[in-house]
């Protein structure tokens, strides 16, 4: 509760029916208004205000000034709920400069009563860009620094420091909901089957749902079929050597052209060599990890991958995320001695998490 503002909204009476009572319209509003404020109240002391989902903003590609918003759902300062059903798309126009507030605003009009006709109040949404926050009750979407008219606008290529002509978004208000995001993943082997894999993603998974309230739903397959594109996500173990087939092939490259992520571990050096064969099938090109890359840095920080069961070394492509490291076998527990406390457990577990969110993120382009 951000004041005690909001406490004032809760209604302190309700209208008490009784047999024969005269039903007006001011007793109907009054009777239906009791319930809109405790609603209104209920929101913002339970959930706050601020956006609930969706209403990213975008910049128009390629940058001129228009900018587009999804469709979502926000509550205002006062409790009244916005909806926004389908994307819309804004223009700042070519004479707008200086500090820009985009904001959502709450609206209503009456509409109908047409002869005798029943009269309703349409809820509705108004979008505007200000130089200034209004006192009025608003959401604020991002907001923008235009050094000169004309200026186009561009997403921020670094978000935390936005620099003009660039949207910020550090100024949104979130609401914290208990929705949880569950997405699939698909467990599979190539070589000998790892029992260890199994239970080392079952205790990532129920990580994940603690920490990011992000629910893997863990699928083992025994054999590559067409159905692995319908994951969100593939992971392969593979153990010993092994040849894949034009079955395996054929599946995993309708994951990739599906855009979907491919995780794979080799679980020993016989395993190295045949993922090099399997990828050189797949025209997949491998690089080392970069220092900038996403996956060492969302949701938790890390400056290189942390020790797994086998090492720390991971490559990626664009799709594929590729690791002799044995992190499947450090999520079950099983490490080096020397590398085997609570906290190694935990960046083990942190780093899959990163793993999880890269891996259910569409690439772009």
């Amino acid at each position: 509760m951000k004041d005690n503002s909001v406490l004032t909204i809760y209604p302190k009476m309700r209208v008490k029916p009784y047999d024969g009572m005269s039903v007006s319209a001011a007793v109907w509003a009054e009777a239906h208004d009791e319930h809109r404020q405790s609603r209104r109240a209920h929101d913002l002391l339970f959930h706050g205000s601020g956006i609930i989902a969706g209403l990213e903003v975008l910049a128009n590609d390629p940058p001129n000034q228009m900018v587009f918003i999804s469709p979502g759902a926000a509550v205002d300062p006062v409790g009244n709920v916005i909806v926004l059903p389908e994307p819309v798309a804004y223009d700042f126009g070519n004479s707008a400069d200086g500090t820009l507030y985009l904001l959502l605003v709450h609206g209503e009009r009456e509409i109908g009563g047409v002869d005798q006709e029943i009269k309703y109040i349409q809820n509705e949404f108004v979008i505007a860009a200000r130089s200034s926050l209004p006192k009025r009750p608003v959401v604020e979407l991002a907001r923008i620094t235009l050094s000169a008219s004309g200026k186009t606008i561009k997403n921020a290529a670094d978000p935390g420091h936005p620099r003009s002509e660039e949207l910020d978004l550090r100024y949104r208000e979130m609401i914290a909901t208990q929705t949880k995001l569950r997405t699939s993943v698909a467990l599979c082997s190539l070589g000998a089957r790892v029992p260890e894999v199994v239970a080392g993603w079952d205790y990532l998974a129920r990580e994940c749902e603690r920490s990011l309230k992000i629910y893997p739903v863990v699928d083992t397959f025994t054999t590559f079929t067409s159905s692995l594109a319908a994951f969100d996500a593939v992971f392969i173990s593979a153990k010993g050597e092994f040849e894949a087939g034009t079955a395996e092939i054929k599946a995993l490259r309708a994951v990739l052209d599906g855009g979907k992520k491919l995780l794979v571990e080799a679980l020993d050096d016989p395993a190295s060599k045949s993922c090099a064969n399997l990828f050189e099938k797949l025209d997949v090109k491998l690089a080392p990890l970069s220092s900038d890359s996403a996956i060492l840095k969302e949701p938790y920080l890390f400056m290189k991958p942390p020790q797994g069961a086998l090492g720390d070394q991971v490559m990626v492509s664009r799709q594929v995320i590729y690791s002799t490291a044995g992190y499947c076998l450090a999520w079950n527990g099983d490490l080096p001695p020397e590398h085997a406390s609570r906290s190694d457990i935990r960046s083990a577990h942190e780093w899959g998490m990163n793993l999880i969110q890269f891996a259910i993120q569409r690439p772009l382009g």
